[in-house]
């Protein structure tokens, strides 16, 4: 989601151009200066990323226990 002015957090904490407000609980209505770390679009990126690939491991992971196949 791109940044709009009416966001709350472009108020919260400043963040200059090419700049990403992370939300770091997940949680879009927290907004406070500690949960809105600022960080390159390319750092962002890679961070979901990475999260992503986790969860996708993890499913694999825990497939059999749930009675599915991995094929």
């Amino acid at each position: 989601m791109r940044d709009r002015k009416s966001d709350k957090h472009m108020t919260i904490v400043p963040a200059g151009p090419g700049m990403i407000r992370h939300h770091a609980d997940e949680d879009k209505s927290h907004n406070t200066v500690d949960n809105l770390p600022v960080m390159t679009r390319g750092a962002h990126t890679t961070l979901h990323n990475k999260t992503r690939e986790l969860g996708k491991l993890r499913k694999a992971l825990t497939m059999h226990k749930r009675g599915e196949k991995l094929y």
